[in-house]
């Protein structure tokens, strides 16, 4: 049936986490912004379902890089991209055309990715069923790890790029000028602008932690990495006056290994949430966690200073995060579960880092919705003026 309501579609992967929370962020700013859209987000592995091949393909490489995450050891990441990449150049047109059956039911005015490599199948699919339709790329990292990885020119589409880095690969990749734009940063659920709430002593009381103490956040994304074990032993190591909220992801083994140790200080354990723990970030005083870009985001708007543990089978995405991190001031890069304890101390102590953190915040959220709604020429008065937000 034929409708007036502009159809978005904002894609996403499970592999980690990031992705998922960037795609649910937009999800919500652009439906609350633009009530008269169906905007709709949507796993890319049931899209390439509809090439049979293809689909299992990216499924069982999503499954082992997230098998591969839960212990730290993604061995071969740089491979598992080449072979992904080369998987995707055998797709061809009639496979395009397979993986556009995907959009007969809901065919999309503007298309949003904020996974890598494969955007131009994903894009192709749906130029098969509207070939007007606006194709928008939001990379989630600092820097692209290799070439088209992010950035392909012969497909058409937008990028909305948050670092100057991006913004220079975007140039050397032969990206126009008007196909890319500048934004400030990654976009994070706006839940993440709202103050500390006025209640949180009792909040805190509420799950079991003392308000006299410092909070920590302890979590490793969604897949929940053993990392947070080996944490939570050091920390009872060096401290006792500590309240931790434990969030063990989709790890039930880690969670039921948590709720054994009997560590010298209150916690809050939790296994995946559905939403983005934000709420929980704000009861905190700091953050331990990987030096993904959405949880640097994360902690970074909510003002929770992030110790983040220096990345091994990730490295060659996540160098640039620790590097961003230790050159900003807003977070402290550790080795190992002993060094980030010891960080603890510094990070609730030095009012430097939160000080960074407020130089740096930023409201990107509203202005990647303020400018997807002028690439996609959306018939709705944007909230807030496009030059206030980004003056």
């Amino acid at each position: 049936m034929k409708t007036n309501r502009n159809r978005i579609a904002i894609v996403y992967f499970d592999a980690a986490s990031g992705s998922h929370s960037a795609a649910a962020a937009l999800q919500k700013s652009l439906q609350s912004r633009n009530p008269h859209c169906q905007v709709r987000m949507i796993n890319i592995t049931d899209i390439f379902d509809h090439h049979g091949l293809f689909g299992k393909v990216v499924r069982a490489g999503i499954n082992h890089f997230n098998r591969q995450l839960k212990r730290d050891s993604v061995y071969g990441l740089r491979s598992l991209i080449r072979l992904s990449l080369f998987c995707h150049d055998l797709v061809g047109p009639k496979g395009i055309q397979k993986i556009a059956g995907y959009w007969n039911s809901f065919p999309p005015d503007i298309i949003i990715s904020v996974t890598p490599m494969f955007n131009p199948v994903l894009y192709g699919s749906a130029m098969q069923i509207n070939p007007g339709v606006k194709c928008i790329t939001i990379p989630t990292d600092l820097e692209e790890v290799r070439n088209c990885y992010w950035f392909t020119p012969k497909v058409e589409q937008y990028y909305l790029n948050a670092t100057e880095a991006l913004h220079e690969q975007a140039v050397k990749a032969g990206i126009s000028a008007h196909y890319r734009f500048r934004i400030t940063g990654m976009p994070v659920d706006e839940s993440a602008y709202e103050p500390a709430p006025p209640d949180r002593n009792a909040q805190l009381r509420s799950i079991g932690l003392n308000p006299n103490w410092p909070v920590g956040f302890l979590s490793f994304g969604a897949q929940g990495m053993r990392n947070v074990l080996d944490i939570a032993r050091a920390l009872a190591k060096q401290h006792t006056k500590l309240n931790l909220i434990i969030l063990c992801g989709k790890n039930k083994k880690l969670f039921r290994q948590i709720h054994a140790l009997k560590l010298p200080f209150p916690t809050a354990v939790y296994s995946h949430l559905p939403q983005a723990p934000l709420h929980l970030l704000h009861l905190c005083d700091f953050a331990i966690g990987k030096p993904g870009t959405i949880s640097i985001t994360e902690s970074l708007i909510t003002n929770t200073p992030l110790i983040a543990q220096k990345s091994r089978g990730m490295r060659l995405i996540h160098k640039g995060n620790e590097a961003w991190l230790t050159q900003t001031g807003t977070g402290i890069v550790a080795k190992t579960p002993g060094n980030i304890a010891a960080a603890v101390t510094e990070i609730v102590n030095n009012p430097v880092y939160k000080e960074q953190m407020e130089f740096y915040n930023h409201k990107a959220i509203y202005q990647i919705a303020a400018l997807i709604e002028k690439i996609g020429k959306l018939n709705q008065k944007i909230l807030k003026p496009y030059g206030e937000l980004i003056g």
